[in-house]
């Protein structure tokens, strides 16, 4: 305490300059595939989805994206470690993109009216999508996202081996989540909000997964006929069927706050400090 005070005193009086901190440097993983990922990537079907709702592009996270194709920097960002993946999108408008698969759909989702109808409708469908997917690995992504590393291979291991993945969300405890976040209800179950939330972007499922597809059904009808935040909607599920996702690390959505924490997969650069950051 006396250290910090004479330095704060030292400052206050010229002796000594305020040491600016310094940007931590940084360095991605990005190694070719070994032979063993390889037989595994041409083994599989692979199929990434998107869920993009409203012709007028929406980012909350701050970043200015409109100068991009909609689906990027995602898209591209992800062909470069899967160029051989089938790539869709469902919408309600018209998506025209190279090699991108267009499912034009209408939501279910009740109380049109409401202002969050169309992150609601999105999040209805990522859950669907996972469930209507034919293929063996089955991934939805927001659209702002970049990855980064060759690390995202494992995404499949892991999704073979658990079934099915959702990132970490930072908040944590779900009702600190209902607390700092729009799109709330009250927490009636006996967790009394002390489960761990969870995040959309990544959602993965392996195959047929029984727990998986349970899972996101429940989601899915949930959001439908009981509309809110797509995160209590999943602890919603979570806690009516007793089935639950492995929660995937910060580094697999790196959000504002967790700028520079190393092993980064995904960065989050809808939101625009993480954006400026890395950039």
């Amino acid at each position: 305490m006396m250290t910090r005070i004479k330095n704060a005193l030292s400052v206050l009086l010229g002796i000594n300059e305020v040491k600016k901190k310094k940007q931590k440097d940084f360095s991605f993983i990005d190694n070719p595939f070994s032979e063993q990922q390889l037989e595994i990537l041409n083994s599989i079907s692979i199929e990434f989805l998107f869920s993009e709702f409203g012709e007028n592009r929406v980012n909350g996270g701050g970043s200015d994206l409109n100068g991009s194709q909609r689906l990027d920097p995602t898209l591209s960002s992800l062909k470069k470690y899967f160029p051989n993946a089938k790539y869709t999108v469902y919408s309600d408008f018209d998506i025209n993109i190279p090699d991108v698969d267009l499912i034009k759909v209408n939501s279910p989702v009740m109380y049109p009216e409401h202002s969050r109808y169309g992150y609601r409708t999105a999040d209805y469908f990522k859950f669907q999508s996972l469930i209507n997917s034919k293929a063996d690995f089955k991934c939805i992504l927001d659209s702002d996202m970049r990855v980064v590393s060759s690390d995202i291979v494992s995404l499949i291991y892991m999704t073979i081996k658990f079934g099915f993945c959702v990132p970490y969300n930072d908040r944590q405890l779900l009702r600190q989540d209902m607390i700092l976040s729009k799109d709330t209800q009250t927490i009636n179950d006996e967790s009394l909000g002390l489960g761990h939330s969870y995040n959309q972007s990544p959602m993965t499922l392996w195959k047929d997964d029984s727990r998986g597809v349970e899972f996101y059904q429940t989601c899915s009808e949930i959001m439908k006929k009981d509309p809110s935040r797509a995160s209590l909607v999943m602890w919603k599920a979570a806690w009516k069927t007793g089935l639950y996702p492995y929660i995937l690390p910060k580094q697999w959505c790196v959000c504002d706050g967790n700028e520079g924490i190393g092993e980064e997969v995904i960065l989050h650069v809808g939101h625009k400090k993480v954006k400026d950051f890395y950039n």
